[in-house]
């Protein structure tokens, strides 16, 4: 008898040919695609497999038609698969045709109709805007496209909807969503795509606690519907200085507490000279902390030199305190900051530096010591700065959203603080990634020309949106979940190139078209483009 694993994209399913009766079993290879006809019937108990969804049935097989022979293909086509990502994106057609990336990708069409699903009985409308606009910066490069009709004019791909769905809103139309791509000519990096997808939602005549509600239903919905799980809804909130301070980062994962603790009142005047004149000293209390080995602790404190912070201190409280601060510790200190038997405490003292790094050393713990299995935990992260600094110029910049209306009481600092000034921002966070960022939108011209300026960005570039926030424009504000990201945190992946179809790789390259490519010379005459 030949057995032949049959594939389709719910299932395998096994078929049992018997060659004498149908002698082109012999032939068939691995991949062919067939075509075969007979008999579903029960296995025998003793040939039953639990570990396939129809492992109790078999196809008894009275025909069998090859429709296409397949070549011995690259690599072998599994779910553990051992082939490195750039022969799998080479050859992607074959990579998506394993059984966990055809899950990725269904995974990612059911999470999408239930967004879809769900914003329909909310009232919002479906509008699609241009992928071709005018080049219009919202914090990375674009993608020119030259125009063969307009010698020595561009397009440019949309970075977002951005501009667009504030149109829609001065329109009049309320309440509007779009699956949206979006094109930015970014730097590589392993979560970046030069496209990504993100779903726009905007709303008008709201507030941030309107845009949560619809935000935090939606992915209550999509819990419910596909992952068949309850979400707890409303979600905690941070502000964006608490998050820094408690976490050290703005992307808190809350799977684990481990919060940085302030530790100056405690520590500073113990004559310590690592600790003398220091701004800052703050550390971690790792619960269960005593099994990070000395090594690791050793390359811990080298990290934090190089940061330029004075190293890392540690202790472990067992029967008595031991390690490089043994000699600070008592049972008070202990008792103040939670220290109980079998932790560890680490501390570092320095600059405002300190923060991040902590927020870094309490991921890399949290991985040492398995603590990321604990489900989804989301979080708003809000007031976030308007301004930051440019390092390469010096220069004020947004850091985030330049069209965020500035909280009410920070507005008069504009320009004498800019770095004052917070925004009506917020980011949706899960297990330490930003799934979705948005604003309450500026709709009054002047504010909005007010923020360009300190920026340093050029206000004729927007000036569609500034003309259009002279006719009425209604108060509004939106959000906007990265499909990419939600889909992979989902499936419990790290790099969102596994939940993209035909993703680029971390270079921006296409190796499966073979792009970026160079074009016939021709066309670059049509377009009156020269290379010098």
């Amino acid at each position: 008898m030949v057995f032949v694993d049959l594939r389709d994209r719910t299932a395998v399913l096994q078929v049992v040919i018997d060659p004498r009766k149908i002698p082109q079993a012999n032939d068939v290879g691995l991949q062919d695609c067939i075509h075969a006809v007979g008999i579903v019937r029960e296995r025998p108990d003793n040939q039953k497999n639990q570990k396939m969804k129809t492992g109790d049935v078999e196809l008894e097989t009275v025909q069998l038609h090859t429709l296409a022979k397949s070549r011995v293909p690259p690599f072998v086509i599994e779910n553990d698969v051992k082939a490195n990502e750039e022969l799998r994106l080479r050859y992607r057609y074959l990579d998506l045709r394993r059984g966990t990336m055809q899950q990725n990708i269904i995974l990612r069409y059911r999470v999408v109709t239930a967004m879809r699903e769900y914003l329909n009985k909310n009232d919002f409308i479906e509008i699609e805007t241009p992928i071709l606009t005018r080049s219009m910066p919202e914090g990375a490069r674009d993608y020119l496209v030259p125009s063969r009709l307009y010698s020595k004019k561009f397009y440019a791909l949309a970075q977002s909807p951005q501009m667009y769905k504030q149109l829609l809103m001065v329109a009049g139309f309320e309440r509007y969503y779009q699956i949206a791509r979006c094109m930015r000519d970014e730097d590589p990096r392993h979560d970046r795509q030069p496209e990504h997808t993100q779903i726009d939602i905007e709303m008008s005549f709201v507030d941030e606690d309107d845009v949560f509600t619809i935000a935090e239903g939606m992915f209550a919905h999509i819990f419910k519907k596909v992952m068949e799980q309850e979400l707890r809804i409303p979600f905690p909130r941070l502000t964006y200085e608490q998050a820094i301070e408690e976490y050290g980062t703005d992307k808190p994962d809350l799977r684990f507490e481990m919060k940085i603790r302030n530790l100056k009142d405690i520590f500073s005047n113990k004559n310590f000279p690592p600790f003398k004149d220091k701004k800052e000293i703050r550390g971690l209390v790792v619960k269960n902390g005593s099994k990070i080995t000395r090594k690791i602790l050793d390359e811990f404190s080298e990290t934090a030199k190089k940061t330029g912070l004075s190293g890392i201190f540690w202790t472990k409280k067992e029967e008595a305190f031991s390690g490089s601060i043994a000699k600070l510790m008592d049972e008070e200190i202990a008792k103040k900051i939670n220290l109980e038997k079998g932790d560890l405490l680490l501390i570092s003292a320095g600059n405002d530096k300190i923060f991040s790094f902590l927020g870094r050393l309490r991921n890399e713990i949290a991985k040492e010591l398995n603590l990321h299995e604990n489900g989804f935990r989301f979080l708003w992260v809000t007031d976030f700065p308007i301004f930051e600094i440019d390092k390469k110029t010096g220069k004020f910049t947004a850091s985030h959203h330049i069209f965020t209306q500035p909280k009410k009481e920070d507005i008069e600092y504009i320009e004498s603080e800019p770095l004052r000034v917070r925004g009506r921002l917020y980011d949706l966070v899960c297990n330490g990634n930003e799934l979705a960022s948005g604003s309450i939108r500026n709709h009054n011209r002047t504010l909005q020309e007010r923020l360009f300026k300190v920026a340093n960005m050029d206000k004729n570039k927007y000036t569609m949106l500034l003309d259009a926030l002279e006719y009425g424009a209604p108060p509004h504000g939106g959000i906007a979940p990265g499909i990419d990201r939600i889909i992979m945190v989902l499936a419990g992946l790290t790099s969102i190139r596994e939940v993209i179809a035909f993703p680029k790789t971390t270079q921006a390259q296409g190796l499966l078209e073979g792009i970026p490519d160079v074009v016939d010379p021709k066309q670059l005459k049509e377009l009156n483009i020269t290379f010098e």
